[in-house]
């Protein structure tokens, strides 16, 4: 059995693919830990501060070790603005964030190499240090990805930008190509540059919108569930949707749910989720007979309690997500990677709010796979929000396009095949290589071939 070091930015939306995963292969006998950058027990009452605070705790719930490393500064105050980011602004902010005090954070993670001894490093691809750490020690290390979402292909829009898929963007794409440009050149000098200073080669450009590990590269979704990409490499697998087993702390029953209505659920993630108006607003928009809306408010939930809601509609501070969404019949999500990818294992259609990040991206994918419609968050009137309800309802497609991805999806096992890839990796301590004849999104069918 192998030890393995899982290096997360602590946020949830980036911990959960990895948890499952790292879960797994505990259970398969292997020895696992994480290493997140977080100051523990000093409340702030900034919500995306607190949630970061609680990630120590949800790691250690599912029985592993969680050690911790200061966060940059710049982590901290990049935190502190970024919900007063939206958009494609979002996304630069998000990343900028990501890629400042590489220098620091690799410090920190070669001491625990040293004292822990990994056979390899599992990392999220928002964490760029862990593959400086990597090289300097030459050290195996895989990076995961939620999406295909950051790489290119024809009819790909820029990163972040929510531009439809599969179009001619050059006529109202300026701008984002602009901007794209910029961050990708910013993210690539810093991390030249803190490759300098331990006296590394400089990487390859365009670090952001290509699988970076020349070991693994592991996405957590399937090829039925993407537009086509085009800049993979032969060591990138797509191994189907990550959600495995998870210790969550939540109440919630499922008698509630009523077989004769049709249930509508509500979630607008974890972090941007403070908006009570717009809770309420979609919540008066649903108020018909006809429906049962279920509101996971998140940080909003002590200020709608206050608040006068439609009969129909309940709300929780959090709900058992995974295990609710076979239950219901319409998902309305501000779309983040894994609400998608859990909605569509669970052939279900979605209408994306998109708030930041690569939700917007998420809306288009959405659209583009005909399993959902979006609506802008910020400008939507109630009648337009019912009027997509209900065209979703009353349209076949949307229903049957989402149980056709979900039956795609009955082929992989996405934790059961991450956790084997990983361990070969650690093991052979050599690239994953696919092979002639297997196919983009490994089945356990083509497993065993793969690491034959």
């Amino acid at each position: 059995m192998s030890k393995l070091l899982f290096l997360i930015q602590p946020t949830v939306g980036h911990l959960n693919t990895l948890l499952s995963i790292a879960t797994q292969m505990k259970d398969d006998g292997h020895d696992v830990r994480f290493l997140v950058p977080v100051v523990q027990g000093i409340r702030t009452n900034i919500q995306i501060l607190d949630t970061g605070l609680a990630i120590p705790n949800r790691i250690k719930r599912n029985g592993l070790i969680c050690e911790l490393m200061p966060p940059h500064l710049s982590l901290i105050w990049n935190a502190i603005g970024l919900p007063y980011k939206s958009g494609h602004n979002e996304v630069i902010h998000a990343f900028n964030m990501f890629s400042e005090g590489l220098e620091h954070y690799t410090h920190h993670i070669l001491k625990l190499i040293e004292t822990y001894r990994p056979d390899v490093l599992v990392t999220d691809f928002a964490f760029p240090a862990t593959s400086i750490a990597a090289d300097i020690t030459k050290m195996p290390y895989v990076v995961i990805y939620h999406s295909g979402l950051p790489f290119r292909g024809k009819g790909i829009p820029p990163f972040g930008s929510g531009l439809p898929i599969g179009s001619d963007h050059k006529p109202f794409a300026k701008d984002y190509i602009e901007k794209e440009n910029q961050l990708l050149n910013s993210f690539d000098r810093r991390i030249n540059k803190a490759r300098q200073t331990f006296g590394l080669p400089p990487t390859e450009p365009d670090i952001l919108r290509r699988p970076y590990s020349h070991w693994l590269n592991i996405i957590t979704s399937a090829d039925c569930m993407e537009a086509p990409r085009e800049n993979l490499t032969q060591n990138t697998l797509f191994v189907g949707t990550c959600f495995g087993k998870r210790v969550e702390i939540d109440e919630f029953s499922f008698d509630q749910l009523r077989p004769d209505k049709f249930k509508i659920y509500v979630s607008l993630g974890t972090v941007f989720n403070n908006k009570p108006d717009v809770f309420l607003k979609i919540m008066h928009a649903l108020d018909t007979p006809d429906y049962q809306v279920i509101v996971s408010a998140g940080g909003t939930y002590q200020t709608l309690q206050k608040s006068v809601i439609p009969q129909n509609a309940t709300l929780f501070k959090s709900v058992p997500q995974v295990g609710l969404l076979p239950k219901i019949d319409l998902f309305i999500s501000h779309g983040g990677n894994n609400s998608t990818n859990e909605a569509l294992s669970s052939g279900k259609p979605i209408i994306v709010m998109p708030i930041g990040g690569e939700q917007a991206d998420n809306a288009s994918r959405v659209v583009y796979l005909g399993v959902g419609k979006r609506v802008d968050i910020a400008n939507f009137r109630e009648k337009q929000l019912l009027d997509v309800v209900e065209e979703i309802r009353k349209t076949p497609t949307f229903q049957e396009r989402a149980l056709t991805i979900m039956n795609s999806l009955k082929s992989t096992q996405g934790v059961v095949t991450a956790s084997r890839c990983i361990a070969w990796v650690a093991s052979r301590k050599q690239p994953l290589n696919s092979k002639k004849g297997i196919p983009s999104t490994i089945t356990p069918d083509h497993l065993e071939q793969l690491l034959r």
